[in-house]
């Protein structure tokens, strides 16, 4: 889940590890925890007095690189013991209890390769330090969301911040302490901390805080700014936000984490503007959706869908009517890339494991809400998204809360439209028939048949007809396999388009789907040749493609006379690239990125319109440089890199397809 310096940053709601019940109080469980750590060093030590409702007895996890020196239960100082990798702990009769761990350990190195989805071990250094909830740095009582009062001691020069409440910060001597309190029971606990830079705003009672590098410290203004104003938007449209404080967080790693409260983001990445104007206001309402009514994770995760809906996609709408219309066709052409045998249906959805969610989980999920305004009217949809949240504030919610509040707010059945498009994998795929137009009367009479392929879908889809006069816009009801239409306008007709604006979330015709990097990186039937002339480039290939692929690559020995009949990923070295395209009779570098930048990706097609993927960097340091950002673009066609900066990026031209047609 995390994201890279130069990337597209998606950061990402807590994705709550324990059950619904715990959300709504379930077991009694908090943490009051002394922690002292030491960056330079690497060193951490913990006392955790930990308040606990029940008998018998229970079993801690805490990662097997910390050593226990002190365990009591109650007062009473028992012998640590592992089994089977947990501290077993007998409680005795049922009640309130306290146990406390006496405990420290030593952190990795921040500059450990971290795997693909995310950092899994507790780091240290003094640029900063990095303590995740899945690093084990703390006991956890497995499938218990919990609070915590946590106190952290860090060397004078050092900041730290835990999300939630700030209860107290003080300096004394050569040291920082500060203590922080959790705001609503969660599934897990992280910690930060770094040479930081505090810049603090009040915003009426909440309290906005930044904690940036040296280096950047002079963004602060700017993030506090933009945060205030991504309060007021959703306090206006959904209600007043839930917490005490929203945290803005630099980090040395190449993270993009968000909290209850605080987002976590790489230093270098915060300096792109997409992060002020998209990522950013993605991760406050998150405050809302996710850490605010929690997602019932046994029946989908429907916030990240909704989140994406309400903050990226609103952002471009209110931009520029065009950037929405391309962020739709963006959708549809990243599930085109999406092979039938990864769709899943939208409820099976609960966190990005991998890019194939993705595109179901945010992108079709957004798309579904784009639908339901589209036919409710937004009035409706506000109201519903307004009464969801009085009703589930500090409450779970699952995908029928969700249906029953539209229901509600606009007095109709929705258990079709959720069905069709949340319970069923897979997307309907429109055909338009022969048009003919006949003049009757003092107007034109336009009639058509469209039709559906597979189990139909319920649709209302908007057909526009341009005119000598202008464009007349229609909604035709299609509920089955078929429907025949007749449409009239008073002028003559000159072209008809069934969803020109990519309005409804379909299977795009070829012609309407220019290639994209996902068309091969999704596939498990993608080859990977690997044309670099040193040791130190065929390695940095061979880990691109690794980065790359959804699935583990599979690399072809030699470089063939002509390329197979599967996608294929092209990765190596300018010079080597470009002789063999032209040996196997292939285009070369495109015109548009020829000469530019340190390297060039393009995506296109070979034989039978087999998908393509091309990488051809200027040596091997070239290729190493696209390790981190190459796999955030999936959904481009183009890009040119200069080292680690994607300096030029874009899609191919799409064509109209057979959707389209000329009347004259």
């Amino acid at each position: 889940m995390n994201r890279v310096t130069g990337a597209v940053v998606v950061v990402l709601a807590w994705a709550a590890a324990g059950t619904a019940a715990a959300h709504g109080g379930g077991p009694g469980l908090h943490h009051d925890m002394e922690v002292r750590l030491d960056p330079a060093s690497r060193s951490l030590a913990v006392t955790d007095r930990i308040h606990v409702r029940g008998r018998g007895t229970v079993a801690f996890h805490l990662a097997p690189s910390f050593t226990v020196s002190a365990l009591s239960v109650d007062g009473k100082s028992t012998v640590p013991a592992r089994h089977d990798g947990a501290w077993r702990v007998d409680l005795g009769s049922a009640g309130e209890h306290v146990v406390v761990f006496e405990y420290s350990g030593r952190l990795g190195r921040t500059d450990a390769q971290p795997r693909r989805l995310g950092f899994h071990r507790p780091v240290a250094a003094p640029e900063g330090s990095f303590l995740p909830d899945s690093g084990g740095w703390y006991p956890r009582l497995a499938g218990t969301d919990f609070t915590y009062r946590i106190a952290v001691d860090v060397p004078r020069s050092q900041r730290v911040v835990v999300p939630g409440r700030l209860v107290e910060e003080t300096v004394s001597g050569e040291r920082y302490r500060a203590v922080f309190a959790s705001e609503v029971p969660s599934p897990g606990m992280v910690l930060m901390a770094g040479p930081y830079v505090i810049e603090e705003r009040d915003h009426g009672d909440i309290r906005l805080r930044t904690y940036f590098h040296p280096r950047i410290a002079s963004l602060a203004a700017a993030y506090l700014d933009l945060a205030a104003g991504y309060i007021d938007l959703y306090d206006a449209w959904i209600g007043a936000y839930p917490l005490s404080a929203f945290h803005i967080v630099s980090s040395p790693l190449p993270v993009g984490q968000g909290y209850p409260g605080l987002t976590y983001i790489g230093a270098r990445v915060l300096r792109l503007p997409f992060i002020r104007h998209r990522s950013l206001g993605h991760e406050v309402l998150h405050t809302w959706w996710g850490n605010g009514v929690f997602v019932d994770y046994e029946t989908g995760n429907w916030a990240e869908g909704l989140t994406t809906f309400m903050a990226d996609y609103a952002y471009a709408e209110k931009r520029d009517a065009k950037e929405a219309r391309a962020m739709r066709l963006g959708w549809l052409r990243a599930y085109a890339a999406l092979p039938a045998a990864r769709d899943r249906p939208a409820v099976d959805f609960v966190a990005k494991v991998h890019d194939a969610a993705q595109v179901v989980g945010y992108g079709k999920v957004a798309f579904v809400f784009h639908m339901l305004r589209n036919q409710l009217g937004s009035p409706a949809f506000d109201t519903a998204i307004r009464r969801l949240w009085k009703r589930h504030k500090g409450r779970t919610a699952g995908w029928e809360d969700l249906r029953q509040a539209f229901e509600k707010a606009s007095g109709r059945d929705l258990s079709g439209f959720f069905d069709q498009w949340l319970r069923r994998a897979g997307a309907p795929r429109l055909a338009l028939g022969p048009v003919t137009v006949k003049k009757t009367g003092g107007r034109f009479r336009i009639a058509f048949t469209l039709s559906q392929e597979g189990l139909p879908y319920a649709l209302e889809v908007p057909v526009t007809v341009t005119t000598a006069a202008g464009e007349r816009r229609f909604t035709v009801a299609l509920e089955g396999r078929e429907t025949r239409q007749e449409l009239y306008t008073e002028a003559r007709p000159v072209a008809l388009a069934v969803d020109p604006d990519f309005d409804i979330f379909r299977r795009l015709d070829p012609a309407e789907a220019p290639p994209i990097l996902r068309d091969v990186t999704l596939g498990a039937a993608t080859v990977t040749l690997v044309l670099a002339g040193t040791e130190r480039g065929r390695k940095a290939a061979r880990r691109l493609a690794e980065r790359l692929l959804d699935s583990p690559p599979r690399f072809l020995g030699v470089a063939p006379a002509r390329l197979p009949a599967k996608p294929v990923l092209l990765v190596g070295t300018t010079p080597r690239v470009s002789a063999f395209l032209k040996r196997a009779g292939l285009a070369g570098v495109p015109d548009v990125l020829a000469g530019r930048g340190t390297a060039r990706v393009w995506a296109g097609r070979h034989g039978d319109a087999w998908p393509l993927v091309v990488v051809a960097a200027d040596g091997a340091p070239a290729l190493e440089a696209l390790l981190r950002p190459l796999a955030h673009y999936g959904g481009k066609g183009y890009l040119v890199f200069q080292g680690q900066r994607a300096v030029d990026h874009g899609m191919w031209p799409a064509g109209t397809g057979p959707l389209t047609v000329r009347l004259e």
